[in-house]
C-alpha cells in the first residue's frame, strides 16, 4: 500500500514530497524529494529500493512529483482554505484525578472544530496568565476542522476565576470561558439534591408498582342485577 505526503513551509517556497510504502501496517520503504532517492525502512525492502534507485528515469519521475502533485494540489486548494474560517467550540472540563496530587484539579480547555489550523489558546488565573500548562498535538477530524487541548494543573481555592482564552481567525477579537470552584457547601447541596431526586424516583416506581399490585388482585363487584 502507497500513501503520498506534502509538506509545505512558507505556502509553496519549499516543498517535500513523501511517497511511503507499506505492508501489513508496517513501513517498508519511502522516496524522499529532498533527498532525491528512496529509503528502506525495513530490510526486506533493501533490494527493490537499490533498484529503483538505480532506475535514473524512475526517480525523475518521483522527483517530479513535488510540482505534479503537491504544488498542483495546493493551488486548487489554497484559495477554498484561505477563505473559509470555522469557528472553534470551547469548553472547560474539570477533573479531581490528578495522580500528582490529590489535592490538585485538572482543568482541561477543549478546543474543536476549527479551520485553519493556526490558534494560540491561553490559561488565566484571576487574570494572570499561567505559564505551565500541557498541550495536545493537532488533531485532524477528518472533515477539514481540527481539534486541541489545553491543559492546566492547580489548587483551586475559593473565589478563584479561571479562564481559558482563544484567539482564531474565525473570531475578531480574543473569546473567552470561564470556571470557578464550587464551595463545599454548594457541592454537598448538589449531591444532596442528586440523592434526593433518585431517592424520590426510586420511592415512587415503588409505590406505583404496589398499587398496581393491588388493584390487580381485588375483585370488582358486580351489580346485583345481573347476579343469577
Amino acid at each position: 500500500m502507497g500513501k503520498f505526503e506534502c509538506h509545505f513551509s512558507n505556502r509553496t517556497q519549499w516543498i517535500r514530497f513523501l511517497e511511503r510504502h507499506f505492508f501489513d501496517r508496517q513501513e517498508l520503504m519511502y522516496f524522499d524529494s529532498d533527498r532525491g532517492k528512496f529509503v528502506a525502512v525495513a530490510e526486506l525492502a533493501e533490494s527493490q529500493v537499490k533498484s529503483w534507485n538505480q532506475d535514473k528515469d524512475f526517480l525523475q519521475s518521483r522527483k517530479a512529483a513535488v510540482d505534479s502533485v503537491c504544488r498542483y494540489n495546493y493551488g486548487i486548494f489554497d484559495p477554498f482554505s484561505q477563505s473559509r474560517h470555522v469557528q472553534p467550540k470551547v469548553k472547560i472540563t474539570p477533573t479531581d484525578n490528578v495522580e500528582s496530587s490529590p489535592h490538585n484539579t485538572l482543568l482541561i480547555c477543549t478546543v474543536n472544530r476549527f479551520f485553519p489550523a493556526g490558534i494560540e489558546i491561553k490559561w488565566f488565573r484571576n487574570g494572570k496568565e499561567e505559564p505551565k500548562v500541557w498541550t495536545t498535538d493537532l488533531i485532524r477530524n477528518g472533515d477539514w476542522t481540527f481539534h486541541i487541548e489545553v491543559m492546566l494543573e492547580t489548587k483551586p481555592e475559593r473565589g478563584d476565576v479561571y479562564t481559558c482564552q482563544v484567539e482564531h481567525a474565525s473570531f475578531e477579537g480574543p473569546v473567552t470561558v470561564q470556571w470557578e470552584p464550587q464551595s463545599d457547601s454548594a457541592r454537598s447541596k448538589m449531591w444532596t439534591g442528586i440523592v434526593g431526586i433518585v431517592l424520590g424516583l426510586v420511592f415512587g416506581a415503588t409505590g406505583l408498582a404496589l398499587y398496581l399490585k393491588n388493584k390487580k388482585g381485588q375483585t370488582v363487584p358486580q351489580p346485583a342485577g345481573l347476579i343469577s
